[in-house]
């Protein structure tokens, strides 16, 4: 496989036919992929279910199908993919693309021939029933829902094909009310059926020499009564508007500082991207989902959200405000903060370590950045947003001890980002957190609300954590802070995670550097050559785990997942960390990016390894790099709050 990157920002991939090339896409409504050869591989309804177990698309050429390994060109931004080749004198291009908001999926094949020919193609795919089915049983094990699937497993669904202006449409009910309709703008056929629904059609048709044809269809699946419904008659008349309003997004992606080179052009616009791509809209619910894996329920993370939101604040700043109320109304009234906060505003596993930090750093971050003070007064849950950050603080400081440290009790507590660990007592990472949200909160007070009681409050307990993470959690022989201290145990390796300390502040200039040079050594996998899995990208912790009773399920395994595996947004945020302090920082910044993109994985992953599976693909909080890019002169998290 040959792969580039155009001047227009595209990654574009050269590769023989019969070879998948998937792309994922997503927007308000749905999510996506495109295959590379004209399918679409996946097809998920947001807080609903998967549509299709399987997808395939054929074509041929005067009746003789495509010679399956022939050359093709693959090019991807964006929400859409463009898939060329040529065959049998006809030089075809697919088009396949998401608009802004519709719960559809558009598809054009333009046919240029250079003589006379006849294009067919000829469409299957099958059904992910059981998808459904545990969607329903999901949301409420009823008499209702039970009645629903027996009923629909034994209703016989009606399917119809209706042609109009030239145009043919299939309306199809799957069961229940699970619908799969297709608009074609020339003449169609169904062929196979399943249940009430075709799972085969046809179109196609004559093009002159010369002549360029384009043939267009919009298929959409869901719900039927809700808000998943798409008239997918209404889409195709209005294709040539949704196509010229993808064109817009892509052009729309642009960092706000100069980029050199079409490759940082195409990192910054596919980052950003995995950003806009994981914000939905349902009902009140406004906010970055984590990823496409995380949205059967729908849920936006502390943590994720405020690491995707950085890429997002100097260019949309009105949904990172979204994110911030959405969150506050996801705190209980005790001000516990979840791992994250479903559609309904129910918790997703709830009283985290780190979730409470991260909503009042996200917080101090949009008021630093935006000068919205308004913010704070948005009526929530637990009264106004102030009020809950306030809460969410008081909280934590009921974890604490005399040294001021959050103590995360339990001998199994896994309740922080690192949740394949059981990372007990004093934790480095947390504890940075619960510093600088400390240190946000006495800024919020004095800038604010002019209230230096509170400040001081805020600031004294500040003081007093910063002189304890630095008295008892840095290793002097070693050169950084040790992961974690528990009792008699501590591990001592060099977790990727420990580098806020950096970037808030919070380790004096010798240690930053310090620590800063041992990941340089040590996690960039092209200067640790005892690591032994080669040059793909930085360790999350080396070495790893030593106490195998603390490490579960797939961080068990080195190399993987927390225990050694590359997370991109931590390799971004350790890029910036180098960044503020003179370092060469590119390496952590694209290594990952450049490692994925040349083994065909085209969007932002979640983690990866050299060994082991990946990750899930246009994950949000992988955008950090856009961040980075966006804030060059390294002074995001030093600039000071200030009055309107």
């Amino acid at each position: 496989m040959a792969l580039s990157y155009s001047v227009k920002g595209e990654i574009v991939a050269n590769e023989q036919f019969h070879k998948k090339v998937c792309y994922d896409v997503a927007n308000n409504r749905i999510t996506a992929q495109f295959d590379g050869r004209g399918g679409i591989s996946k097809y998920a309804v947001m807080n609903k279910y998967s549509v299709f177990s399987a997808f395939y698309t054929m074509y041929s050429v005067n009746g003789t199908p495509l010679e399956y390994m022939c050359d093709k060109e693959v090019r991807m931004l964006g929400k859409k993919q463009i898939t060329s080749f040529s065959e049998k004198g006809a030089n075809v291009t697919v088009t396949q693309f998401l608009d802004r908001e519709n719960n559809c999926i558009y598809v054009e094949t333009a046919v240029k021939a250079d003589e006379d020919l006849h294009f067919d193609n000829v469409t299957n795919f099958g059904i992910d029933f059981a998808s459904y089915v545990q969607q329903l049983l999901a949301n409420r094990l009823s008499v209702g829902n039970i009645s629903k699937i027996v009923g629909g497993l034994l209703k016989k669904n009606k399917r119809s094909v209706e042609e109009y202006e030239g145009s043919t449409y299939l309306k199809g009910d799957v069961m229940g009310d699970f619908y799969i309709d297709v608009a074609f703008d020339c003449k169609a056929v169904g062929l196979e059926s399943e249940r009430g629904c075709y799972n085969q059609f046809a179109y196609g048709g004559d093009v002159k020499t010369g002549q360029t044809k384009k043939f267009r269809y919009v298929i959409s699946a869901g719900t039927r009564s809700d808000f998943t419904y798409c008239n997918v008659k209404t889409a195709l008349r209005n294709f040539d508007r949704a196509l010229a309003d993808c064109d817009l997004y892509e052009s729309e992606l642009q960092c706000p500082r100069p980029l050199e080179g079409n490759f940082l052009n195409a990192y910054y616009k596919s980052l950003l991207n995995a950003s806009l791509s994981n914000y939905k809209e349902l009902g009140k619910f406004k906010g970055f989902l984590a990823g496409i894996v995380y949205q059967f329920p729908a849920r936006t993370y502390y943590r994720d959200a405020y690491w995707t939101v950085l890429s997002v604040l100097p260019v949309k700043p009105e949904l990172v405000r979204n994110e911030i109320i959405t969150l506050a109304n996801g705190i209980s009234k005790k001000g516990e903060c979840p791992s994250a906060v479903k559609f309904n505003f129910k918790n997703y596993w709830g009283d985290h370590y780190d979730s409470p930090s991260f909503f009042v750093l996200m917080l101090y971050d949009y008021l630093v950045h935006t000068s919205d003070f308004s913010i704070l007064e948005e009526k929530v849950k637990a009264g106004k947003v102030i009020d809950s950050a306030n809460l969410v603080l008081k909280r934590l400081m009921q974890e604490t001890d005399s040294t001021g440290l959050l103590v995360k009790g339990g001998e199994f507590n896994r309740r922080d980002w690192c949740d394949n660990v059981f990372r007990s007592v004093y934790v480095t990472y947390d504890e940075a957190l619960y510093a600088r949200a400390l240190y946000a909160m006495s800024e919020i007070y004095k800038i604010c609300y002019s209230d230096e009681v509170k400040s001081k409050e805020y600031s004294d307990k500040y003081n007093k954590v910063v002189d304890s993470i630095n008295e008892l959690l840095w290793d002097e022989e070693k050169g950084w802070y040790v992961n974690y201290r528990s009792g008699d145990f501590v591990e001592d390796n060099l977790s990727i995670d420990t580098v806020v300390m950096v970037l808030f502040g919070l380790a004096g200039e010798k240690r930053a550097d310090r620590m800063l040079e041992n990941m340089q050594r040590l996690l960039e996998s092209k200067n640790n050559k005892e690591q032994g899995a080669g040059d793909f990208g930085t360790l999350s912790v080396y070495p790893f785990y030593k106490n195998t009773e603390h490490i579960v399920q797939k961080s068990s395994l080195p190399y993987y997942y927390h225990n050694g595996g590359d997370w991109p947004y931590l390799s971004c945020v350790y890029a910036y960390a180098k960044l503020m302090r003179g370092m060469d920082y590119m390496y952590p910044l694209t290594r990952w990016f450049e490692y994925n993109a040349e083994k065909g994985n085209y969007t932002p992953i979640e983690f990866f390894s050299p060994v082991h599976p990946d990750g899930s693909m246009l994950q949000a909080w992988s955008s950090t790099g856009a961040f980075v890019l966006s804030y060059p002169d390294g002074d995001f998290f030093t600039k000071k709050l200030k009055k309107a």
